[in-house]
């Protein structure tokens, strides 16, 4: 297919309700400074961090720079979600959603799509922003990253919480999250408190994470609520009605990250399995607490391996980075 070279200059008028936090503002002048200069960067930040809103001023400036860019994430789920963001803040541009079911209209100001939807554009962006590289199925996979690299001709901008550094690129850290709340960390319990405490919450928005289709089946029976999973053909409803009505959603890990939900729980049912690594243990944990006034949730984690205990120090970690911060705002 062959794609237009000569495009319109975007009127990418930022329409942004919220002010970045300080620590915020310094992540996107830095991230805009070391794009312009044609740097590769790792945005490292935290889950809950706003690594979408840090980016929208480099964003902006690319878009009325004529320049072409993407904003590629591994799952189908997020680009629908990132789409409707992107619509909202940049009103007056065409945001063009390509996964899969939507692949009519392939070309726009700026395009939202899967890493596999990337073989379309071979050397077609000026900039790719690419998010959650370290997750399925994106992660070791060599021809999505061929694609990837492919379809760019400038810097590659990386977004994560999770992600290994690759050497040789700049790296940017944020450990704190606009609420100035520190990271929930997961309690290591037995199946018993995982009983009492969904008992509890039955009153609350949960997600009960588990390794399996399989046992997603089971725990959503017994539970009597919906299940997600990659089988999953309504994902998108399921999801509005638990944002909307709260209770039990059953899950694989096909909602360890992208998603936010307001003041809800997890659980994860046999966190020591082989499916939940350190990095989606760390996601799974950042979908609790976020937003700007988060008021209450917990994680909970049945398993005690050592993948289990790992997250658990990582998370630790990138608590006391934040303290500190915190200790030179005051």
């Amino acid at each position: 297919m062959p794609l237009e070279e000569e495009g319109i200059k975007a009127n990418a008028e930022l329409s942004f309700k919220f002010s970045l936090t300080p620590e915020q503002s310094r992540v996107s002048k830095e991230l805009l400074e070391l794009v312009n200069a044609g740097h590769s960067v790792y945005l490292e930040a935290v889950c809950g961090a706003g690594k979408t809103e840090m980016c929208l001023e480099l964003l902006q400036h690319l878009l009325e720079s004529n320049l072409r860019v993407a904003w590629a994430v591994p799952r189908r789920q997020v680009v629908l979600e990132l789409s409707d963001r992107f619509k909202s803040y940049f009103p007056l541009i065409k945001v063009v959603s390509v996964c899969g079911g939507f692949t009519n209209d392939v070309l726009g100001d700026l395009i939202v799509c899967t890493t596999h939807q990337l073989f379309r554009y071979p050397q077609y962006f000026d900039v790719l922003i690419l998010d959650e590289p370290d997750a399925f199925p994106y992660a070791g996979n060599e021809m999505l990253e061929f694609m990837a690299h492919n379809a760019v001709r400038g810097p590659i901008v990386y977004l994560s919480a999770t992600m290994e550094h690759p050497s040789n690129i700049k790296k940017i850290s944020l450990s704190l999250r606009p609420s100035n709340h520190l990271l929930p960390v997961p309690k290591k319990v037995n199946l018993l408190v995982i009983i009492a405490s969904l008992y509890k919450w039955r009153k609350e928005s949960v997600l009960v994470f588990v390794p399996s289709i399989k046992m997603a089946r089971k725990i959503s029976i017994l539970l009597m609520s919906p299940m997600i999973c990659s089988q999953t053909k309504n994902k998108e409803t399921i999801i509005e009605k638990f944002r909307k009505e709260g209770g039990f959603l059953v899950t694989t890990t096909v909602l360890e990250r992208g998603v936010t939900f307001s003041d809800c729980f997890v659980v994860v049912i046999q966190a020591d399995h082989d499916v939940f690594t350190v990095s989606s243990l760390v996601q799974i944990a950042g979908r609790v607490g976020r937003g700007m006034n988060p008021k209450k949730g917990e994680v909970l984690f049945n398993g005690y391996r050592e993948s289990v205990q790992e997250c658990i120090l990582d998370i630790e970690k990138h608590n006391l980075i934040a303290s500190c911060v915190l200790k030179t705002m005051k």
